[in-house]
């Protein structure tokens, strides 16, 4: 769990989404807070998950008053959620969050040294005051039962279904058992057994997809009717890797199905045809409307009808193919799942496309499916991040309008450098590393279709937070070999995923005059650069390796 929360921890922070209609008062203190620690760390960060995304900036800083006091509202969109505290690496928790109030109280002279350091008054309080022993209790246990604790996964993605099952069952029930181990001397909380039961369910859950994934084998009736649980309390770090692992396995049998009858998978009704191009198509006349909505309640009834829906289409095709698109998608899912999977995977497709829209097409696309889903927890979990997507429109806005291209890097906002040429990739690139002889470099290598470098670039922002503002990020785009990224579309991801520094745009005929110079030229690969401009490192860390990469750059510039 802790490592979604560093995740998210370490990106920069921002507000909640107010999309949420509940909140989660948080207060406390810090006792005994001397002048020294006010001074080192004045401020407290509190983070909360997104179903839909693994890492998002769902986190709020809240500044401790001159008595160690703090008190922030905090969104929460399912009724039970998991909540964080981070004081600044000096002292971390988890913590479950209702609608209401919930007190923390710590003591700043225990940072270091207190068995239980943490306190908690309020909503869930019991629960909370138990964790730490639970999760004491449960490293314990799977510490003292190798084949179900730490030896687990050495031989688990080779056995058979039915072996998977229940090694994954044994593991689920010796965790749940640490509560009960956890509250010897105390009664044990309710909401801590389910909040327990919860963590363990979900991670039998997603190792057993992870399994079906591997093994490309189909899940059983069992393990399908778990996704109701999707919409249900309490939403935890294990929540969110579950559901991502289980969008991922439908997006394997939506490819099976794709291969298997190409026919069905791209076509659609022609009366939700039809209700998609009323709904969405600009200008049209009320004649047309009305002849639309006569087709969408009695279907077509001759050609004339058809070449009239394609005519409607064709001047409207950008809108209109982003929703077909998405129709066809979703349309193959609800014959795959059920309802509550069906609804889930409807906010999950712009979710993991977010990449490849830009901000209007998000907004469009979250329009259109907000009026399709009926679970308010997952339109409001799409609104969020969405939210957080189009927040830096103006900054996008402005750096898609910059079209001063040159070969030699020039900013185009503050902290972002751009540039492009025809030249031979070779000498183009020594030229721009030339200018910054007497710096470190640290090299990213980069595709927007890929999803590691994507999943890296979301540690860039605490890599630069961590190493000399002098240090030089330099990102070399490398063109995909199925999908060319628009020139708006890496534009838009470099200002909302703040990757400041140099950008360089390649073109196939580059990257491949670069092969040599840059080995390895794959994607989601890392160099260091020393100032005298001669590799440290030509494959280094990568930002995920955020301690291992900020010793390799600072190793490189003594």
């Amino acid at each position: 769990m802790r490592v979604i929360c560093l995740i998210v921890l370490f990106s920069s922070v921002f507000t909640f989404s107010i999309a949420a209609t509940d909140s989660l008062i948080v207060k406390g203190r810090i006792l005994n807070l001397n002048g020294r620690l006010y001074r080192q760390a004045p401020t407290i960060t509190f983070s909360r998950n997104n179903i839909l995304q693994p890492q998002s900036e769902l986190s709020k800083q809240t500044p401790l008053e001159a008595d160690g006091s703090f008190r922030v509202s905090l969104p929460i969109l399912f009724p039970q959620e998991e909540f964080y505290l981070d004081y600044s690496g000096k002292a971390f928790t988890t913590f479950l969050g209702s609608p209401g109030t919930v007190e923390i109280t710590f003591d700043g002279d225990s940072l270091a040294k207190a068995s239980k350091l943490f306190y908690f008054a309020g909503v869930n309080a019991d629960a909370n005051n138990q964790f730490a022993q639970y999760l004491a209790a449960e490293n314990k246990l799977l510490a003292s039962n190798k084949a179900l604790g730490t030896d687990f996964f050495k031989n688990f993605w080779q056995s058979s279904s039915s072996s998977a099952r229940d090694l994954a069952q044994q593991r689920a029930q010796l965790r749940l058992s640490a509560v009960k181990e956890a509250a010897k001397n105390a009664v044990p909380s309710p909401t801590l057994f389910q909040w327990a039961k919860s963590i363990a369910d979900e991670e039998q859950l997603q190792i057993l997809y992870e399994h079906a994934l591997s093994n490309q084998i189909d899940i059983n009736k069992p393990l399908q009717d778990s996704l109701k649980r999707l919409s249900q309390p309490p939403l935890t770090a294990q929540r969110v890797i579950w559901a991502n692992r289980f969008g991922n396995y439908a997006d394997m049998k939506l490819e099976e199905r794709r291969y298997s009858n190409p026919s069905k998978t791209n076509s659609l009704p022609v009366r939700l045809m039809a209700t998609l191009i009323k709904n969405n198509a600009a200008n049209l006349t009320s004649e047309e409307k009305q002849r639309l909505q006569q087709i969408t309640d009695t279907g077509l009834t001759d050609k004339e009808e058809l070449n009239f829906m394609n005519r409607l289409f064709a001047k409207n095709e950008l809108v209109l193919n982003l929703l077909f698109n998405y129709e066809r998608e979703i349309r193959t899912y609800a014959d795959l799942f059920d309802s509550t999977a069906t609804e889930f995977l409807k906010i999950h497709y712009l979710a993991k496309n977010l990449y490849r829209f830009t901000y209007k097409q998000q907004m469009l696309l979250n329009q259109h499916i907000q009026s399709r889903s009926g679970v308010p927890v997952f339109t409001e979990s799409l609104n969020e991040i969405v939210n957080l997507e189009v927040k830096d429109s103006s900054d996008i806005r402005k750096l898609v309008e910059y079209k001063n291209l040159r070969t030699e890097p020039t900013e185009a906002l503050p902290g972002y450098s751009l540039a492009a040429s025809n030249d031979r990739g070779t000498s183009w690139f020594n030229r721009v590393l030339d200018l910054y002889k007497g710096k470190t470099v640290y090299l990213t290598k980069w595709n927007l279709d890929d999803p590691k470098s994507r999943e890296e670039l979301d540690y860039i922002p605490a890599l630069q937070a961590n190493v000399p503002e002098d240090v030089v990020f330099l990102f070399v785009h490398l063109p995909g070999e199925d999908y060319v990224a628009s020139e708006v579309l890496l534009k838009q991801y470099i200002v909302r995923h703040r990757l400041k520094g140099t950008h360089l745009f390649m073109s196939n005929d580059q990257m491949m005059d670069l092969l040599f110079r840059l080995n390895p030229l794959d994607s989601a690969t890392f160099s260091v650069i020393r100032p005298n401009g001669k590799y440290a490192a030509k494959n280094a860390p990568a930002p995920s390796a955020t301690e291992k990469t900020v010793k390799a750059i600072l190793d490189a510039g003594k």
